[in-house]
């Protein structure tokens, strides 16, 4: 209703001073010429008390508190009267104290919404979530968490209160404050998304805050080594066996697309023989979409080297600490100016091994285990060779099938 106008104010009541010198701190809503009281259950020492600001002044773990505490109330409150605006020509102050006050307990919260989602995520490790997306997800609920108290100064907010004007502030904050990188950013604002679609599809929310918003997703870059940069990895003397190792799976991973966490799970049973030639079959960990890729020279090579070690497995991988320190060791030994990941291997298969050598690009998805060509896309990188060769193959045709007088 445009002609009510809401305020939200606080005030102590010093003549009910208890025994350990606290006064309470009582809420008053006013709505039009109305005027309802509330109780905040909140107490503060009266010298704490700053009658100008309604809030208690200093640091102390007791002022953060209830001042915390009195910015949920103030944020409810005016959830509720909107509501009740969009809903009723006609209220009062006792009608917003009343639905404050019968909401409250039952108020669904953000960051509570995503603990229970981090919980659901964690019961679905080894099933279909892996632990590095449970410890993302961690993480980006502490981003979350930083943003909502540092920004709005409250502890957790209603999922009600969710607005346009909230998740454009919350990448602002992951942009200029943290200073994330784009493709952090867009993942961390991805989640927060999902939260606020489940929350809808529950009934929690009645609206969508993510209409009208859109965030730039980067987009994928191929990061294929070069063959030059491949066959330095292949020649490194390694001294250190569990590098040496990392050096192996890598390679191998460069002739097979698989990623680490396949080749981690690869068992013994994966290997098999199909039209006279040996194959590896299985399902990604990643998505259980199925794959299938044929055992190239140089990755039997290794597999030959290594099988036996671990019961059942074709490997024994290093963790994942070794592997990135491994990973790390080799770009500096080899003089790669650029970071080194183990998952530069699945690109090097895509562009290097199969796409450069003609293999065509739905071949090279299904050996991949993609479910979207548009994935196996990024991967792509087609070398100045291979292009150089395709072109003088269509020249080659042109001249053989069209002749221009001129």
């Amino acid at each position: 209703m445009k002609e009510n106008k809401l305020k939200v104010s606080f005030f102590v009541q010093a003549k009910r001073t208890d025994k350990k010198g606290l006064v309470p701190v009582i809420g008053r809503i006013s709505v039009g010429r109305t005027h309802s009281g509330f109780s905040t259950k909140c107490k503060t020492p009266l010298a704490l008390w700053d009658s100008r600001k309604q809030r208690l002044i200093g640091k102390s773990s007791m002022a953060v508190s209830v001042n915390q505490k009195l910015g949920e109330c103030t944020a409810l409150i005016h959830a509720r009267f909107h509501e009740l605006s969009e809903r009723k020509e006609t209220f009062t102050a006792t009608d917003v104290r009343d639905a404050y006050q019968g909401q409250i307990h039952c108020q669904a919260l953000l960051l509570e919404s995503f603990g229970e989602y981090l919980t659901q995520t964690k019961e679905r490790i080894g099933i279909d979530r892996a632990l590095k997306t449970f410890k993302l997800r961690t993480y980006q609920l502490s981003l979350l968490r930083e943003y909502v108290q540092k920004k709005h100064k409250v502890s957790d907010i209603p999922l009600s209160q969710l607005d346009k004007a909230f998740i454009e502030g919350f990448e602002y904050y992951l942009t200029i404050d943290r200073k994330l990188k784009r493709s952090s950013i867009s993942s961390t604002v991805s989640t927060l998304q999902t939260i606020v679609r489940m929350a809808v599809k529950k009934g929690v929310l009645d609206f969508y805050p993510f209409l009208g918003y859109s965030y730039e997703r980067p987009k994928g870059e191929p990061r294929s080594i070069t063959q030059e940069e491949l066959e330095r990895i292949i020649d490194l003397e390694i001294e250190w066996e569990n590098y040496r190792i990392v050096r192996d799976l890598f390679v191998f991973s460069c002739f097979s697309g698989l990623a680490i966490s396949d080749v981690r799970n690869l068992r013994e049973e994966n290997i098999v023989l199909e039209e006279g030639e040996l194959c590896i079959k299985g399902r990604r960990m990643k998505t259980k979409t199925p794959y299938r890729v044929q055992v190239l020279p140089p990755a039997q090579t290794i597999m030959n080297r290594y099988r036996g070690i671990r019961a059942g497995f074709v490997f024994d991988v290093p963790t994942t600490d070794v592997i990135l320190n491994g990973m790390h060791y080799i770009q500096r030994n080899i003089g790669m100016k650029t970071p080194l990941t183990f998952h530069m291997a699945r690109h090097t298969f895509a562009s290097l091994i199969t796409l450069s050598a003609g293999v065509p690009i739905e071949t090279v998805s299904r050996m991949l285990g993609h479910t979207n060509l548009r994935t196996t896309q990024i991967y792509a990188v087609v070398s100045s060779e291979r292009i150089h060769r395709d072109m003088q193959k269509v020249q080659q045709r042109i001249q053989d099938t069209f002749t221009l007088k001129l």
